[in-house]
């Protein structure tokens, strides 16, 4: 419950003071978290998504970058 509240507060405080001024990351910052959606391409009519290892921002966001490890590639639709 206390690190819920942490996040919350952390959270509201980042929004008022802006990130630099408040050193208001969570805690997870940095931290591998699931595979995330990133770039995609076309092939043979077929779109495909790549997903990438994601980390926590310092928001708490899951993100990732075309520059992170690829976890698979999965069918998205055609081109």
């Amino acid at each position: 419950m206390t690190r819920i509240i942490n996040r919350v507060g952390d959270a509201m405080l980042a929004r008022v003071l802006g990130r630099e001024e408040a050193g208001a990351c969570v805690p997870e910052n940095g931290q591998a978290c699931a595979c995330v959606a990133s770039d995609g391409y076309c092939s043979g009519g077929v779109y495909f998504r790549r997903y990438r290892q994601g980390y926590y921002n310092c928001t708490g966001a899951c993100v990732t970058s075309t520059s992170r490890s690829l976890c698979y590639v999965k069918k998205a639709g055609v081109c």
